[in-house]
């Protein structure tokens, strides 16, 4: 029974043993395994790369046309409408293809094998030699249009955006080539009506010269887009001139005169004053921009009497107007001249210049003198009996009876007195008062006379009687 139980105990040490020497491989050498892993993944690794298997890649490529010249032989243009891209699928060891990219492949469609419903196969190919041979496929088709070929000469116009630094303008913009043939489709080419090239001016202060990529527009103003324009220069060298700016006045000149019986009055001119461009010298001679105009003939019903005038048309070479004041609005105004009667009251009239210690009447049965003048319509119409300033000049008389004309004073330099009253005046020697037979007196010094009107009518000897008139020499 003993015997038994030492057996019993002896195995049970001896499983213990065992339990603890496996625990102790697995704890005790995890650095050993981790080891063991790394070297058996490498080992595979390289046999796998020792074997080098077939590999397949799928690319994305840009197809490219070639033999364009068998449709230009034909005058003919194309258009693609499919297979612009296309999958190219590349098989071969995977070490060669691995270090494939998309640049490395080409894909080409030939368009002299163009079939009758304008496709063409792409054929995919290598641009470099590789190490082994790969196999290249490519199922899709390139398909296109196909048009008449047209081209035309159009004229390349300069659109110039943003502003010039301040005090600077921009002069004029010379495209080279100025005429550009496009060619294409005969659709697109018919729609062309310019060609439009972009030129950025803004904070410019001296000229420059940039060159730009030119684009093909329609009547309305729109981009016509197609892949079959061309240009016969892919660029265009625009030449930009920045001028300075200057403020100057505008004079109006005026030519010749109305017809009969209209009078010129005045000239407005809107802008007053137009800002120019040009060079510093050039613009250090101008002061004022002139403009000529012709009034012969004209009545206040000539459609001349209002213009716009083109200011270019009267600057010198190398100067030019800025924008905004390309014209200028003239309005001319004339009048008509007309013939008024005025009839003044005696008791109005004055007398001019009388000799100290003289005194002046106006004798004979009337009470009104009456005057002829002609001038412009407005200012005639002003006049009346009651605003006139009217006199008789007696400097240099001595006593007597004289036969003297009215005259007007302050009368507007347009009017032109062209009949007046020649009224009985007689001098005498008073005291500033009434005469007894109660007509009133006016005198007037000498000093209340313009210079011109002081001329001395001197009656003859005896000319203190009724009837005796001076020589009619009075300006009037």
């Amino acid at each position: 029974m003993k015997k038994e139980n030492d057996n019993t105990s002896s195995r049970e040490a001896k499983n213990q043993t065992d339990d603890n020497t496996v625990h102790k491989f697995f704890v005790n050498n995890a650095g050993m395994k981790l080891i063991s892993v790394i070297i058996a993944v490498v080992v595979w690794a390289v046999i796998i790369n020792i074997d080098d298997p077939y590999k397949t890649r799928s690319f994305n490529v840009e197809v490219e046309t070639i033999n364009e010249n068998a449709l230009n032989s034909v005058n003919k243009v194309y258009e693609i409408i499919e297979g612009s891209t296309a999958v190219v699928k590349v098989k071969g060891k995977k070490s060669v293809v691995d270090r494939l990219g998309a640049s490395d492949i080409r894909a080409t469609a030939d368009l002299a094998d163009l079939s009758a419903v304008n496709a063409v196969a792409i054929q995919p190919s290598l641009r470099k030699i590789l190490s082994s041979d790969v196999f290249l496929e490519c199922s899709q088709v390139l398909r296109v249009s196909l048009e008449n070929k047209e081209s035309k000469q159009v004229k390349v116009n300069v659109i110039a955006s943003g502003e010039p630094a301040e005090g600077y303008t921009l002069g004029e913009c010379t495209a080279k080539p100025n005429m550009i043939e496009v060619a294409g489709g005969e659709s697109a080419v018919g729609q062309i009506a310019s060609v439009r090239v972009f030129l950025n001016v803004n904070g410019a202060t001296e000229d420059f010269t940039k060159k730009l990529i030119p684009v093909a527009y329609d009547e309305d103003g729109n981009k016509v887009e197609s892949a079959t324009l061309s240009f016969s220069n892919s660029v265009v060298r625009v030449f930009a001139q920045i001028l300075e700016d200057k403020a100057v006045p505008v004079k109006v000149k005026i030519i010749g005169e109305p017809a009969s019986g209209y009078e010129y009055v005045s000239t407005d001119c809107l802008p007053e004053e137009v800002e120019i461009a040009g060079t510093s010298r050039r613009l250090s001679r101008i002061s004022s921009v002139v403009i000529p105009v012709d009034i012969s003939g004209m009545t206040t019903a000539s459609s001349k009497l209002e213009q716009d005038i083109y200011i270019s048309d009267y600057l010198p070479e190398g100067i030019t107007p800025v924008a905004g004041f390309e014209n200028v609005s003239i309005r001319i105004t004339l009048e008509q001249v007309i013939k008024k009667n005025i009839d003044i009251s005696l008791s109005s009239i004055g007398f001019s210049s009388l000799a100290d210690g003289l005194q002046a009447e106006i004798t004979g049965d009337t009470d009104r003198a009456s005057l002829l003048v002609s001038g412009r319509a407005s200012v005639l119409n002003s006049i009346n009996s009651t605003n006139i300033n009217a006199y008789v000049n007696c400097n240099g008389l001595t006593e007597g009876v004289y036969t003297l004309p009215v005259i007007i004073k302050d009368l507007d330099e347009s009017c032109e007195v062209i009949e007046t009253s020649k009224l009985k005046v007689r001098i005498y020697k008073g005291d500033q008062q009434n005469p007894d037979d109660g007509t009133q007196e006016f005198p007037v010094t000498s000093a209340s006379m313009p210079p011109e009107e002081a001329n001395t009518p001197v009656p003859e000897e005896g000319g203190d009687e009724e009837g005796t008139e001076p020589p009619d020499e009075s300006i009037y």
